[in-house]
């Protein structure tokens, strides 16, 4: 063999050796590769393709439907589908993050080449090759660390996804997942923080824009460096144009628009109406809880990553209203901060709908501290005071046959209590007014009455009838408990809240029929399945006619009683006022043919206030409420149901039908007009007023022997004996009774008939009108002695065996 054949030879098996070599080493290479490979993907996450859907905002709506809150956790996101983007929004993420993203399948080979050399030609990771479809697995299931085998397990997870998803499911995903900053997850949550509208909405040059945050949601977002965020732009723009998504004029069109940012938000701004919203989520979380088993953590990660869409009842034009005027300090007699550095006296109100139940306002406090904190609206269980009277006593008394004419002695009286004490209620004003109707006392608030009814109709009848109107806090057990006389003056147990109160009387507003506070109308999820529809719960409390009358009575307060300050509100008014003997609470809670509200202040640390009353600061700020509630709302009346007679005139004094007597009464005339539940109407007269002749000069009844020009008719009243108070009082209304004693200054021996010489006559002729100036046989025979009810005559004591509590409570 020649050398050169030998030559050639060995040169052959030279690059044979090499080929050999290299790939041998290639394989080995490959192998540990391989290997490598292998052990990073079998760390790797479980594929959950539940992943890809994340937690999503959940949006609150008011009666509008129109979003008042937005709730999500840590994360605000919104999904939309596919078709609902904009086109050149999707061109710009694949122009600038992965060019080749629908011809790739999962990885781009060529990318990752690039990028492995730059990388080890620097020694550390300068270049990244993620597609897109990389980006969302990285997003869903990976962490944000940088490593090999992070790269590796995202490029495994990334053909595990290109296999299970279409290529636009899997950018719906990715759009939807992406973090652009400023807590927005999300193109629409994006386009809602930056834009200020939907994204379905925005133009090019926003989507341009929008495209070239996620790199660096803060290095590029156009709040924090706008300058950044704009030259991103115009790359994502002129790369656009030459890929030909856009020709190169609308690419400069894009370029030089003026770009409006939407402001960054507060946090509470768009946390419309936080009290009510708050108590929506509390709600809903309950429902959660006890309907679908959800824990208490489940239930609210449920609301705050489902993507609900959660239907309320409120109306944001009195909610706004309700909250400027609970936030304005003119409306409070003095504010102080408290060691918590919470302003004090703190109110809260409540409007409702009483004929559906729908609550369409809610306010918590003067300001919204924090979110889910404390809500005095609905957790919040204070003294009612007087506010209970109609609720505790009088409707179930108006029920078993009571009327607005109904007279009680408002006169000194005292119980026995459970403990041996002794408890005599009092008036706010420390005086007892004698015979009064229940209109009157409902009216001025008279504590004495509310006690002496409860005691009649019985306390356990009064709770029945509280429960039925809709009060659910009362105690009825255990050693301190609210069978009390006390209750009848709203000094009970616990308390109640102001949505509990206003619902209450909500009933007599409707016609008698009790619905429940109602916040949500219906819960969808995502899919729009209604997760969630809210029937108002309806229970016939007490028949139509005594609402009515109800109704009637408490308009009683408005026009001539505790809350005049309403007279000149322009609807129909019915309500009560409620202070403390204490001071510690005020309140007013009416309602009109349209809408039922209260208002309550106090401090949260109960607190004596000074300057204050239920019938002053509450109503007024009811008042200012309500008005802008009523807007354009129609001026009609109560409806006055059938089986209502009337109007009726009726003695104040006696209840009964007007006697002769009743208008001549010293105090004025004492008949007025009064409706009733046909059945319980006076059928007797008045015999409570009646006339006697008496001397003027003495004031004690006139004799036979009274001159004639010093007798004079004047009507009295007849009424109850009664007990003088242990301070000494009496009713006011005993000194409108006829004297007890008959006069001794008038007397007369007779004139023998000799000496005035005339003849005899006998003592009873009509024609005796001697000298001796009397009025024999014209004055009606009378007992010279009567049974007065000065005191010691008469005892109207009452004994119970309840104990008492609260024992003064006042309007």
């Amino acid at each position: 063999m020649s050398n050169k054949k030998r030559a050639k030879k060995r040169k052959v098996l030279t690059l044979r050796n090499l080929f050999i070599f290299f790939l041998v080493l290639l394989i080995a290479v490959f192998g540990t590769g391989v290997g490598v490979f292998a052990a990073y993907v079998k760390d790797a996450p479980e594929f959950d393709p539940s992943k890809l859907k994340p937690s999503e905002t959940s949006l609150v709506y008011d009666k509008d439907n129109n979003v008042i809150a937005e709730l999500h956790g840590e994360q605000n996101r919104i999904q939309v589908p596919l078709e609902k983007i904009p086109k050149d929004l999707v061109n710009a993420f694949i122009a600038i993050e992965d060019q080749y993203f629908y011809s790739h399948k999962g990885i781009n080979i060529r990318s990752i080449i690039g990028s492995l050399f730059t990388n080890l030609t620097h020694g550390t990771i300068k270049r990244g090759a993620s597609t897109i479809t990389q980006q969302l697995v990285k997003s869903a299931f990976l962490s944000p660390e940088q490593s090999l085998k992070r790269k590796a397990q995202e490029a495994w997870l990334a053909i595990q996804l290109e296999r299970r998803f279409t290529k636009d499911e899997i950018m719906e995903f990715y759009l939807n997942q992406i973090y652009f900053g400023h807590s927005a997850y999300g193109v629409e949550s994006a386009a809602e923080v930056y834009f200020g509208k939907s994204v379905e909405d925005i133009d090019l040059a926003e989507a341009a824009m929008l495209a070239g945050i996620p790199k660096g949601p803060s290095y590029y977002s156009p709040y924090l460096n706008f300058e950044r965020a704009k030259e991103r732009q115009e790359i994502i723009l002129n790369k656009m144009a030459e890929l030909g998504f856009i020709t190169q004029e609308e690419a400069e069109a894009a370029k030089n628009e003026d770009i409006k940012l939407a402001g960054i938000k507060e946090s509470e701004a768009d946390y419309k109406a936080p009290y009510f919203t708050d108590y929506v989520i509390q709600q809903l979380a309950s429902y959660l809880e006890e309907e679908e088993g959800l824990s208490e953590a489940d239930a609210y990660n449920k609301i705050y990553t489902g993507g609900l869409q959660i239907y309320t009842t409120v109306d944001m034009k009195v909610q706004e209203a309700a909250e400027k005027v609970l936030a304005n300090p003119k409306n409070y007699p003095y504010s102080k901060e408290d060691s918590n550095g919470v302003v004090q006296p703190q109110a809260a109100a409540v409007i409702i709908d009483p004929h559906t139940g729908y609550i369409r306002a809610l306010v918590g406090g003067r300001e919204h501290e924090k979110k889910l904190g404390f809500n005095r609206a609905s957790q919040a269980y204070r003294q009612p005071g007087s506010t209970f009277k109609p609720i505790m006593v009088y409707t179930a008394a108006i029920d078993m046959g009571y009327t607005p004419a109904t007279v009680i002695d408002d006169s000194p009286v005292s119980f026995s209590s459970g403990s041996g004490g002794i408890w005599s209620p009092k008036n706010y004003t420390n005086t007892f007014r004698g015979l009064t109707t229940i209109r009157k006392a409902i009216a001025d608030s008279i504590n004495v009455v509310a006690v002496k009814v409860f005691n009649q109709i019985g306390v356990d009848k009064g709770i029945e009838y509280a429960q039925k109107l809709g009060i659910k806090s009362l105690v009825l057990t255990g050693s301190k408990n609210d069978r009390q006389l006390s209750s009848a003056l709203g000094g009970i147990t616990k308390g109640v809240t102001p949505l509990e109160l206003v619902s209450a009387f909500g009933t007599l507003a409707n016609g008698g029929v009790h619905v429940e506070p109602v916040a949500i109308l219906k819960v969808t999820d995502k899919t729009g399945r209604v997760i969630y529809e809210n029937k108002p719960k309806q229970e016939v409390a007490v028949s139509e006619q005594t609402a009515f009358i109800m109704t009637d009575m408490l308009r009683s307060v408005v026009k001539e009683g505790t809350g005049t300050r309403l007279a000149n509100f322009p609807y129909p008014v019915a309500g009560k006022t409620g202070t403390t003997s204490d001071d510690k609470d005020v309140w007013w809670v009416g309602y009109t043919p349209h809408l039922a509200g209260v208002v309550w202040m106090g401090h949260d640390q109960p607190t004596t206030m000074s300057n204050v009353a239920g019938g002053y600061q509450p109503a007024l700020m009811w008042k200012q409420i309500m008005a802008v509630a009523h807007e354009g709302l129609a001026k009609t009346q109560f409806t006055k149901p059938s089986g209502i007679v009337g109007p009726i005139a009726v003695c104040v004094d006696s209840g009964k039908l007007p006697g002769e007597f009743c208008a001549k009464d010293p105090r004025g005339s004492r008949i007025r007009n009064e409706y009733f539940i046909k059945g319980t109407e006076p059928t007797q007269t008045c015999d409570v007023h009646v006339e006697e002749f008496v001397d003027s000069s003495t004031g004690l009844l006139a004799t036979q022997f009274c001159p004639e020009e010093l007798v004079v008719r004047k009507v009295f009243i007849k009424r109850p004996p009664y007990s003088a108070s242990p301070t000494g009082q009496i009713p006011l209304d005993a000194k409108y009774q006829p004297p007890t004693e008959s006069c001794n200054v008038h007397t007369s021996a007779p004139v023998p008939p000799e000496e005035n010489g005339s003849e005899e006559t006998p003592p009873d002729s009509e024609d005796n009108n001697s000298s001796g100036g009397g009025l024999e046989g014209i004055l009606p025979s009378r007992p010279t002695d009567k049974n007065g009810s000065g005191g010691k005559n008469g005892n109207n004591k009452n004994e119970t065996e309840d104990t008492v509590q609260l024992p003064e409570k006042k309007n």
